[in-house]
């Protein structure tokens, strides 16, 4: 018999009615129990169709003990239900932040009145550096006179056009190139990789801070420049007579001119001295940040003879490279002492009135 084909064909399809059908049959016999334990619950009679004691007592012993017994042979029989897949966690690319040591000027060329500065680091793309040209060996308590720009690294590479500064310091040679970066300011790609107080940045070229590093290349160079300063006009008191208002004025700019404050207050008016305890202090507060290059009266106005409006024109630098023109209408008194007013006494420039300015294009 166990050669036959077709015994094989019924133990075959056998076990595929045990593994496909049981499961759901005894899930059915399941159900049908959990519903007689609660019909007969409410009606006995309803759920137990044989015998003669129809009581809830039989019912929970019958259909919930059939129950409990399908309930045990749907666990054993039924399929294990399959989990759904869980996707692994995606890898966190680690971030190479090595480290950064190279900055190099590759090319400094002139064109007019421009110098035009390259070159290269790696240093990451995205990162800012101030790259300067000034002239060699000034001081750091020197007044800066040199020029800088920001700009961004692409590539590995940076490239920056300055216009030089048309003065007499950078007539002649030789020049000076800076190239500066910092962690402070930069965006937070950049600071991911070189560190927030640049922890990252590494050899000769780094330093200190405070609290945290930079990196700075400096250079000397020789160019062939081509600098024009503007010319100014400058009145001095010599061009005027002797005892005038006008002259009083050219002398009071004059000290201004020469930073000589003490000498300023003396063409200054009595009154004004009097009541200031520092009055070169104060002049020197409201002056010493401005380097006077031109001066040039263009009216005087007498209001009566011991009050006469000057108005003048100045040109002074207040931010490195830039000229301020400005026009001032200066009061200058003629007093023999504070608040007296005499054609007999001597002229004097009001500082109040001198420092309205209107600004000229």
């Amino acid at each position: 018999m166990f050669g036959k084909w077709w015994f094989w064909v019924i133990v075959i399809l056998g076990l595929i009615v045990i593994v496909v059908w049981v499961p759901q049959l005894i899930l059915l016999l399941l159900i049908l129990s959990l519903v007689g334990l609660v019909v007969g619950l409410i009606s006995p009679k309803l759920a137990i169709r044989w015998g003669s004691r129809r009581t809830r007592g039989r019912v929970l012993l019958t259909y919930g003990l059939a129950a409990v017994v399908f309930f045990i042979l749907f666990g054993i029989i039924a399929p294990p239900t399959q989990q759904p897949a869980v996707p692994p966690e995606p890898e966190v690319e680690e971030v190479d932040k090595g480290h950064y040591s190279t900055l190099e000027v590759t090319d400094v060329s002139v064109s007019g009145d421009k110098v035009l500065i390259s070159g290269r680091t790696d240093l990451p793309d995205g990162a800012s550096v101030i790259v300067g040209f000034d002239v060699w060996g000034r001081s750091g308590s020197d007044l800066y006179i040199g020029v800088d720009e920001k700009t961004t690294v692409s590539k590995g590479e940076f490239t920056v056009t300055l216009s030089i500064p048309q003065r007499d310091e950078f007539k002649k040679g030789p020049y000076e190139v800076s190239v500066l970066f910092t962690p402070r300011g930069q965006s937070e790609n950049v600071i991911e990789l070189v560190g927030k107080d640049g922890e990252n940045l590494v050899g000769e070229l780094v330093n200190e801070a405070g609290s945290f590093k930079t990196m700075k290349l400096v250079e000397k160079g020789d160019l062939e420049l081509s600098v024009t300063p503007p010319s100014y006009t400058f009145q001095l008191p010599s061009e005027f007579s002797q005892g005038s208002a006008e002259r009083t004025l050219a002398e009071y700019v004059l000290a201004w001119k020469n930073q000589d404050w003490n000498r300023m207050v003396t063409f200054a008016q009595k009154t004004w001295v009097s009541v200031e305890p520092d009055p070169a202090g104060l002049l020197e507060a409201w002056y010493d940040f401005k380097t006077l290059k031109g001066f040039e009266i263009k009216d005087v106005k007498k209001v009566s003879e011991v009050a006469t409006d000057i108005t003048f024109i100045v040109q002074y630098e207040a931010v490195t490279n830039q000229i301020s023109k400005k026009q001032i209408v200066a009061k200058v008194i003629k007093e023999t002492a504070p608040y007296t007013p005499s054609q007999q006494g001597q002229w004097g420039v009001n500082p109040l009135s001198a420092l309205r300015e209107t600004d000229i294009n």
